[in-house]
């Protein structure tokens, strides 16, 4: 079975988290993990994501302050070396 490592940097994203995050998990055939940060949210984001992880044991979840979205990506690209 391939593996795929999914990076997702999440920035009060509460409406449509959830469904993101249930479509990424219901791939077939391939094996998914899921690294996420979240850039500072002060909205719901961090409690979904922090119920999906206990949930999905391929989900790592990295709580970070605002640094933007290029500089979130970043971090998540070193994160998955």
């Amino acid at each position: 079975m391939k593996s795929v490592i999914v990076l997702l940097s999440t920035f009060n994203g509460e409406k449509y988290l959830a469904e993101q995050l249930e479509s990424i998990f219901k791939q077939v055939d391939i094996n998914v993990h899921l690294l996420v940060r979240d850039d500072g949210s002060s909205d719901k984001t961090i409690e979904i994501l922090s119920k999906f992880s206990e949930k999905y044991k391929n989900l790592t979840l990295i709580k970070g302050e605002n640094v933007g979205t290029i500089h979130s990506f970043d971090m998540l690209a070193n994160y998955a070396i």
